[in-house]
């Protein structure tokens, strides 16, 4: 009965959905293969190796499964592996540094009935993992009517979805009668998911997959990117991750102009979250009176040197934090939910947020406990954070290793995680 009503709202709101799904597709964002967001995927039927289907939504979701796919290439080599996203950003992400260990890419269909049932059929998985809170009624319910296993992995409820699910219950207590078994990341998560309806047998916190990932993204040095974006030597940098909203950029930069009444030689490199922002964000920039440059446009000829440098190259931002002496992380001076803080702090680097990180509390709140993450609102108390760190270079040191010691005290979630699909695979 939940999954007709279910439907028969998809069919009501269809003028609705449809102008959506519509846009994206005329607007550019799904217009490649779009095909694949109604079941027609590119993946042939099964010949004589079982599969497992993974989907992220996006590049996120996509970073904290990384070590698990890897971890499950390892573990199950007869298996192939389908792995989707929602997101072209996710996609993007998932087909540069998953390229060696999946054996097809596809994009998430819309969860309408006939297009779940196609993709299913196409991939026909021994078992669906699902990463976070990826919960799609007529998905869930069509894999288990074929007696597929359903996992969720590094699974998390936000604060949002918290405060509106009791509204939809019953709905939840379907989808997750579906699902075999949830690792969540934290206690939290555990309780949020039993009491919208999963059985508290089949949940078990097995801790966060992006402490993993981390230490794993490092990539090139300070000294390397440094040459590369053509920084001076020896002067302080901040780089500035995932910034999403003017309001952020314009704070951050209302920071940066105090930081450099003091520090002059400070450089500034700011990676906004979402690539086509890059215009408007250089025009802000710009706007104070500061040169600016694109990482595309870097490096410069020799003898020649770049202070305020925007990135506007895909995947590189995870390596790029090793040349800060201080970090600040996006998405929280807004009410968006925060953004990434792992990576900074596997480079050892202290970072600065905003006090909107429900999307990220759990690590918000480790970092801060830690001494190695700080939690700002305006931007004098950014500039004078910022300055302090800048001119306490044994504080920094200190910061290092605390950060270091925060992310391995907390890694070995995806090998729980790859554990737990043995074992279901195994039929428990």
């Amino acid at each position: 009965m939940t999954r007709l009503a279910y439907n028969l709202f998809l069919l009501f709101t269809a003028p609705l959905w449809l102008v959506y799904v519509a846009a994206r597709i005329l607007g550019g964002s799904w217009r490649d293969r779009w095909q694949e967001r109604f079941g027609f995927v590119p993946v042939p039927p099964p010949k004589d190796r079982p599969r497992l289907w993974i989907h992220c939504v996006s590049v996120g979701e996509t970073l904290a499964a990384q070590p698990v796919v890897k971890l499950l290439r390892q573990t199950l080599p007869d298996y192939e592996i389908v792995f989707s996203t929602t997101t072209p950003t996710g996609q993007q992400t998932a087909q540069s540094s998953l390229r060696d260990f999946v054996d097809y890419f596809i994009y998430f269909p819309l969860d309408l009935p006939f297009a779940v049932r196609r993709v299913l059929r196409r991939v026909q998985p021994r078992m669906l993992i699902l990463f976070e809170t990826e919960l799609w009624l007529n998905l869930l319910t069509e894999q288990r009517r074929r007696r597929g296993r359903v996992l969720v992995l590094n699974g998390r409820i936000s604060d949002r979805t918290a405060e509106r699910a009791p509204k939809s219950r019953p709905i939840y207590h379907h989808m997750l009668r579906c699902v075999d078994f949830i690792c969540a990341q934290s206690p939290n998560d555990a309780a949020r998911f039993i009491a919208l309806g999963a059985s508290p047998s089949r949940v078990d916190v097995c801790g966060n997959t992006k402490f993993d990932q981390a230490l794993g993204a490092l990539g090139r040095s300070a000294d390397e990117w440094r040459r590369e974006l053509s920084l001076p030597e020896g002067a302080p940098v901040i780089v500035v991750g995932s910034t999403r909203a003017p309001e952020e950029e314009q704070l951050i930069a209302d920071a940066y102009q105090q930081v450099l009444h003091s520090l002059p030689e400070t450089c500034l490199v700011l990676a906004p979250r979402h690539l086509e922002r890059v215009d408007e964000v250089e025009r802000l920039l710009q706007a104070r009176g500061w040169r600016t440059y694109r990482r595309s446009q870097l490096p410069l000829p020799s003898g020649q040197h770049a202070q305020v440098v925007i990135l506007d190259t895909f995947g590189e931002l995870a390596s790029l934090y090793s040349v800060a002496d201080v970090t600040i992380v996006g998405g929280a001076f807004a009410p968006l939910g925060g953004q990434n803080l792992f990576q900074p702090l596997a480079h050892g680097k202290p970072v600065f947020f905003g006090p909107h990180t429900h999307n990220f509390r759990d690590i918000a709140q480790l970092a801060k406990a830690a001494g190695v993450g700080f939690e700002v609102q305006t931007a004098a108390e950014l500039a004078e954070g910022v300055l302090r760190l800048l001119h306490d270079p044994k504080l920094r040191e200190q910061i290092a290793q605390q950060a270091s010691e925060l992310i391995k005290k907390h890694q070995g979630a995806s090998q729980r995680c790859v554990e737990q699909v043995q074992r279901w695979l195994q039929g428990r």
